[in-house]
């Protein structure tokens, strides 16, 4: 991929390889919180978490879309799992929260 492109998504494969693996540690820290009982951080984290995989979900999927040899669908479905993981977890959060 070109890395001189501009734009608000990630351009490079490393920036959307980092993207994952902060979605990943966004995950473990929301179990961690909740394995500890603190559930209100855990439910802050998961909205937090869940924006950033949002971002880079869309950041993998365009650059899948234009760029299919480089971008692998390893990277784009783990991605998108942890996104559904998070931003699921994010919404019962504040249905509850919201008694809702």
């Amino acid at each position: 991929m070109n890395d001189k492109r501009k734009g608000l998504l990630f351009q490079t494969k490393k920036q959307m390889n980092n993207g994952a693996i902060a979605t990943g540690l966004g995950f473990v820290l929301y179990l961690a919180l909740l394995a500890m009982g603190l559930e209100l951080p855990a439910d802050l984290v998961a909205v937090a978490f869940g924006v950033v995989g949002i971002f880079n979900s869309f950041s993998v999927l365009e650059g899948r879309r234009k760029d299919k040899e480089n971008i692998s669908y390893n990277l784009l479905w783990g991605q998108l799992a942890l996104t559904i993981f998070l931003v699921a977890c994010a919404v019962l959060a504040v249905k509850q929260r919201l008694g809702l």
